[in-house]
């Protein structure tokens, strides 16, 4: 055998050299006389092969009882290697009686599996870029060297962050069933370095000290930390500080960086030539010099080059045409001042102001001229915004390919699109009129398709199903989605290198289309098994329903992508990388991998912020029931404990503190509930002492569990018990004395409720169009554990819908109706609802004719609101561009109220008396809405047609125990205004 000492060598061992050779392609001749001697035997070592006998056999060009051929052990050794299974074949061969006996020794070949890190995460880098800088590739043959240059790799990614310290222990761990490597690397990342004050070297024009303090690396008294990004940053604001001094030219760069190894510091090179000042000056137009830097992109490049200055050209002329100035000319020259300052100045010839008034098209015989329109950037002046309509040069470029694409797609081949001005309409100079002229040009339908090449799948569903048609205009765009579609079926069957290739030839008849597809589909392959790695706490059997894939099943990419989906969905794990092992290996049945990494198991959020609305007097006070405008203080706590018991439960603790709000609640949560998608349990526990109601403060104590399940795809349906223990703080109580011991008693409630919600908005934090519809039905009986018998009614209808270009129109309606049972005689029915129970409304999400809480009906004597058992609202809004594209405006109508009760709605709108407020309300109003990552940031300004007036008092609560507060007459004012963040539907 190779390596073992011999005095002389032997036949067979001369032969085992050769073959070995062969193997790693040294191309060395066998002994002659073995060319052609019958094989014997046959053996593998060692004798289990990752291939089954029947890939093994399919592979083996050597056949016993067949002569041994050089060409047969050269086409085996390639076959074997092809299959990716191996990284070392060779063949021992030696004579025997009966002819030659043969040993095929294979060593096999080992894959990426599992990539993880351990130890104390120091950020930055993160667990995941450590990992990933590893690159070791899931699923990919792996070779020794690689684990050294991932040592290394990952070495250089923690020094580039200041940890050279660091130690780094990579732990190796083979799997021979699957041939797959895990690896763990130990990380002990050491403390961080600091910056020492950087080196600058280079023709730098201004004082070396100037750069070096340009970077910034040392903070108002401590040297900042080494990190990746604090180096750049550095970079980048010694960049800045050139460009503030004009020097646009300036090229800055990390040259290196040396530790210091004594002291744990890093001191950067900075190596910085500063060029010659550059000024950039604009003649014949003022421009800011924002603008300017926006579209000149010398300033973003840091270069100075005639491209980027032709750039700058073309932008200018743009931002001057869309001002109206359509016959704009702009050029450049370059002047050198001095051996030290250049000036570009862009000479800017105006010309006269026009205003596109009307866009017309001509030729258009196929689609109508609105549909034309719609795709055009090209606009006439509006009232509000585009005073001077939307036109440019590029613009128009833009609109006569985005036409002629359109009339491409649906098989006008020859079509030509211009687009031309007229600058004058109705004899009217000024007045700018943009033709879109079109030439149609034939229509070229196709006259046939055929599909070729098909084997394994049905031929006629393929051809039934295709995007192109006989008869139909012939397009690109539809040849293309017909590859997509024929491919995704091939891919979904088993087979991944399946290709498709078309062309077309002339119809019988004129401007027809003959389609002609050719279908290569390749070997099938199946899945050997499904390999699932990186579960440390949570259980393997809460992946069963994820686990789509079976052996034997086809190798399906889009069902593994339905599997990255739904672990991701489980909401347990960080990242969920897939990959197929071994993918360049011509094996029928291959490996899926998965490789999970679990998140944190606990998240911690702290937020702070306030409310600004007009929150009423003072907790003594009886002064101004119907608000003044305040600010209140809140901070927000949010603990989770996530994968609970690892079986992806989790457990969240809520608390908010505020002058308004007092609240702590915690929730258990199982998701996917029995392994049914989208079906959720909940049980939650709450304390709450709220008094964002003026009229009282309540406390509540509540226990809770909901089952949710997900219907359809926007459909969901809840049903919930809760039992819930309300006491108002008489002490709070802002109404007539006499009503506070029953408004006051204490309350149990056992509720049993149901809600249905449907969701069809393109966005729920800013719909454009859709539809949202919830409804909620609770049932509250003494035979549920409370003393209290009501039923309550809640629903919501929101409409969106698209007007023209970016405006929108959206509704929303709002009813409900809280409806008394089993009342005790003494008891008035619009008394026996509990305060915090009953409805209440106005505000910024309902009525913005009121203030937050302040419809419906009140206190006769002190003028606070009381809540009622109904209520009606409906709100219009119109939604359109204001100010670029971040900023929008709204003009919105609101109606409706809180009534006493069912009954009691009316649609009049005159308040007939001080203690009437069952009428309609309306308020119009105009806001601003400017788009945020979080949603957009809302301002409204609204009037409140027909305000209620009411009786109050002035004084103080203990004034109105002893009836000795004054009478007023008060009112809700015809101004309110609210911020927010979000639309108000």
């Amino acid at each position: 055998m190779l390596g073992r000492s011999s005095p002389l060598p032997t036949p067979a061992y001369l032969l085992f050299l050769t073959f070995a050779a062969l193997a790693k392609g040294q191309g060395l001749e066998p002994p002659p006389d073995y060319e052609g001697k019958i094989i014997a035997s046959i053996q593998f070592a060692p004798e289990s092969q990752p291939l089954s006998r029947a890939g093994l056999a399919r592979r083996l060009r050597l056949q016993v009882g067949q002569p041994l051929r050089l060409a047969d052990v050269r086409a085996t050794i390639k076959q074997l290697y092809r299959s990716g299974e191996y990284s070392n074949v060779e063949i021992d061969a030696s004579p025997s009686d009966r002819g030659m006996d043969l040993v095929i020794r294979t060593t096999e070949q080992y894959f990426v599996g599992a990539v993880e890190v351990r130890g104390k995460e120091t950020i930055p880098p993160n667990y995941g870029q450590i990992a990933n800088a590893s690159r070791l590739e899931l699923g990919y043959p792996f070779e020794d060297q690689d684990l050294l240059n991932a040592a290394n790799s990952i070495r250089g990614l923690l020094e580039r962050n200041g940890l050279y310290l660091a130690t780094i222990e990579p732990k190796v761990e083979r799997d021979p069933e699957h041939q797959e490597i895990a690896f763990t690397f130990l990380v002990n990342p050491g403390p961080r370095a600091r910056f020492a004050k950087p080196n600058v070297v280079g023709d730098t024009r201004i004082p070396v000290d100037e750069v070096a303090k340009a970077a910034k690396y040392k903070s108002i008294i401590f040297w900042k930390k080494a990190t990746q990004a604090n180096t750049q940053s550095g970079i980048e604001n010694v960049r800045k500080k050139y460009a503030k001094i004009d020097r646009l030219t300036a090229a800055v760069s990390l040259d290196h960086t040396d530790y210091l190894a004594k002291d744990n510091r890093v001191r950067p090179t900075i190596k910085a030539d500063g060029g010659p000042k550059v000024t950039i000056e604009t003649s014949g137009a003022k421009i800011s010099n924002s603008k300017l830097r926006n579209y000149v992109p010398v300033f973003d490049e840091g270069s100075v080059n005639r491209d980027l200055l032709v750039t700058g050209v073309t932008n200018l002329r743009d931002y001057f045409q869309t001002r109206g100035y359509f016959d704009v000319r702009v050029d450049f020259k370059t002047t050198q001042l001095d051996p030290d300052h250049d000036e570009i100045r862009y000479v800017i010839a105006l010309g006269q102001r026009y205003t596109v008034v009307r866009v017309e098209v001509q030729g258009n015989h196929y689609f109508v001229t609105k549909d034309i329109l719609e795709r055009m950037f090209i606009q006439p002046k509006g009232l509000v915004i585009l005073r001077h309509g939307r036109y440019s040069d590029g613009f128009a470029r833009r609109d006569e390919n985005s036409i002629t694409d359109l009339y491409q797609a649906n098989g006008f081949r020859d079509a030509s699109v211009k687009i031309s001005t007229r600058p004058y309409y109705k004899g009217k100079r000024g007045d700018m009129v943009v033709v879109v002229t079109i030439d149609e040009g034939p229509q070229y339908r196709v006259s046939g398709i055929t599909l070729e090449g098909v084997q394994s799948m049905d031929k006629s569903r393929l051809m039934a199903h295709l995007a192109s048609a006989p008869g139909q205009p012939f397009s690109e765009a539809n040849v293309g989605m017909d590859r997509t579609f024929i491919l995704n079926q091939y891919h979904d069957g088993a087979y991944p290198d399946a290709n498709f290739d078309w062309r077309t030839t002339p119809g019988p008849g004129p401007h027809e289309i003959a389609l002609h597809y050719f279908i290569t589909e390749g070997e099938p392959r199946f899945v050997r098994e499904v390999v699932v790695s990186g579960l440390h706490h949570t259980r393997r059997r809460i992946l069963q329903r994820s686990m789509l894939l079976k052996p034997g099943d086809p190798l399906s990419w889009t069902e593994m992508g339905m599997m990255q989906r739904r672990l991701y969905n489980l909401g347990v794990f960080d990242t969920v990388n897939m990959a197929i092992q071994n993918p360049d290996g011509d094996t029928e049945n291959k490996d899926v991998l998965f490789q999970l990494t679990e998140g944190h198991r606990y998240d911690l959020n702290l937020g702070f912020g306030a409310e600004v609305a007009r929150f009423g007097g003072s907790q003594t006070s009886l002064n101004n029931p119907a608000g003044t405008t305040g600010i209140a203080p809140r901070v927000d706590l949010d603990v989770t404990r996530n994968d609970m018991f690892g079986l992806g439960h989790s457990l969240n603790f809520k608390g908010r503190y505020s002058t308004l709000d007092r609240l702590a609640s915690l929730t258990y949560s199982v998701p996917h509930y029995r392994d049914v998608e989208g079906r959720n349990i909940t049980v939650t526990g709450t304390y709450e002492n709220i008094r964002d109601v003026l009229t009282f403060t309540a406390r509540r104590v509540e226990g809770s569990t909901q089952l949710s399940k997900q219907v359809s795809k926007g459909t969901t349906a809840l049903f919930r018990y809760t039992w819930r223990d309300i006491q108002v703080d008489q002490s709070t109580l802002k109404i007539n004395p006499l009503l506070i011991p029953l408004t006051s008693q204490p309350a149990r409630l056992g509720i049993v409720a149901a809600s249905l919600i449907r969701d069809h908005r393109d966005d729920p934090v800013n719909a454009h169009r859709g539809l949202y519809d919830s409804v909620d039905v609770e049932m509250v009986d003494h035979y549920f554990g409370g003393n209290r018998n009501f039923s309550r009614i809640l629903g919501r209808n929101s409409y969106y819908k698209r007007i023209a270009g970016d405006t929108i129109l959206a509704f929303n309606t709002e009813f409900g109706w809280i409806h008394p049972f089993g009342i005790p005689s003494n008891i008035n029915p619009s008394d026996y609802v509990p305060l915090p129970e009953r409805f209440f409304g106005g505000g910024s999400t309902s009525n913005r004719g009121f203030p937050d809480n302040q419809a419906g009906p009140r206190d006769p004597l002190t003028g606070f609101p009381l809540g009622g058992n109904a209520i009606f609202f409906h709100t219009t809004e119109i939604r359109f561009p204001l100010i670029g594209a971040n900023i929008g405006g709204v003009v919105f109508h609101d109606m409706g109220n809180v009534f006493s009760n069912l009954g009691d709605i009316s649609f009049r709108v005159h308040q007939n008396d001080l203690n009437d407020f069952n009428y309609m309300v309306h308020a119009a109003g105009f806001g601003i809405r400017y788009r945020t990552p979080v949603g957009p940031f809302r301002v409204d300004l609204a009037y409140s047609i027909n305000p209620p007036t009411f009786h109050g008092l002035q004084g103080t609560y203990q004034q109105l125990l002893f009836n000795n507060a004054t009478p007023t007459i008060q009112s809700v004012s015809h101004f309110q205004f609210f911020f927010s963040i979000g639309q108000a539907f």
